[in-house]
């Protein structure tokens, strides 16, 4: 009875001293203050299981970094050989920038909407920051000089950057190259949409579900009114041969992240592993 009594002291000392004033324990590191001394308790639980527990559920779950798409919304319908030939030097034969054959092949539905751009090998987010200074004094001595918040970084200097995969039609060349020269002569200002050079891109970030289940994106990335700015330099050689990739950056206006936690994943997993399908929506039968 003594050993029940003297455990229950124990686990009630070690929450009463979670978030105390002088040394904050913790349940997985209880302790009681003494005279400002801080006495250990024993654990009520364990680190590593704690740690472990919390890995199995969705919030805490590692993602698979190699498991995303992304799609170019629309393709300007200026891009076309009519206007590119109307603005860059040409021969008379007019097949310099005649890419309306390649257009067509290369920004079809399938290549492009069923799992996102099959072209992308690659993406560079864009950081995101804000600089910081300090409020100067005069003959401050010994006093702390006030640190404050100046400028935003520009989008202009962190583009969007997507790395394309060459092939033997040139996603890069035959689209991206085009359209960067479009941009060029067009300019970064608004127009109509018919005119307008611009165009939104979406990221989507997957993880892990469960088997036979479609994976569900974690994450999702939208970058608005974007234009690209430059394609890769070629680099031809006679050596070993090895795939291509090119980066392409994109300049936008702005852009958000969006999560998926209006779902509730966790529970819908769970029915799924117990064999339920759970109704998730109205249309569902």
């Amino acid at each position: 009875m003594s050993g029940i009594l003297n455990v229950l002291g124990n686990a009630t000392a070690a929450l009463a001293t979670v978030g105390g004033i002088n040394q904050p324990g913790t349940l997985a590191a209880p302790s009681t203050i003494v005279s400002n001394i801080a006495i250990p308790g024993i654990p009520l639980i364990s680190f590593r299981d704690y740690f472990l527990t919390t890995m199995e559920s969705w919030v805490a779950t590692i993602p698979l970094r190699t498991q995303f798409i992304a799609i170019i919304q629309e393709f300007p319908a200026t891009l076309n050989s009519a206007v590119l030939q109307s603005l860059e030097n040409v021969q008379g034969d007019k097949k310099g920038w005649n890419i309306d054959n390649a257009r067509t092949a290369l920004i079809n539905y399938p290549l492009q909407n069923i799992v996102g751009c099959i072209f992308l090998d690659g993406a560079d987010i864009p950081d995101d920051s804000v600089a910081a200074a300090f409020a100067p004094i005069e003959n401050n001595r010994g006093f702390n000089q006030g640190s404050i918040l100046t400028n935003r970084n520009a989008f202009a200097s962190s583009p969007l950057t997507l790395r394309f995969r060459e092939t033997n039609t040139s996603f890069t060349d035959m689209i991206m190259r085009p359209w960067a020269i479009l941009a060029a002569h067009k300019g970064f200002v608004h127009r109509k949409k018919s005119e307008s050079i611009k165009t939104n891109i979406t990221i989507m970030q997957y993880s892990r579900t469960y088997q036979n289940v479609s994976q569900i994106p974690r994450k999702v990335w939208q970058f608005y009114d974007c234009a690209p700015l430059s394609v890769g330099t070629r680099n031809l050689t006679y050596t070993d041969e090895a795939m291509d990739h090119y980066d392409v950056p994109f300049l936008y206006n702005y852009y958000t992240v969006e999560d998926n936690l209006y779902i509730p994943l966790p529970d819908i997993l769970k029915q799924i592993g117990s064999g339920k399908i759970p109704r998730i929506s109205p249309l569902q039968r």
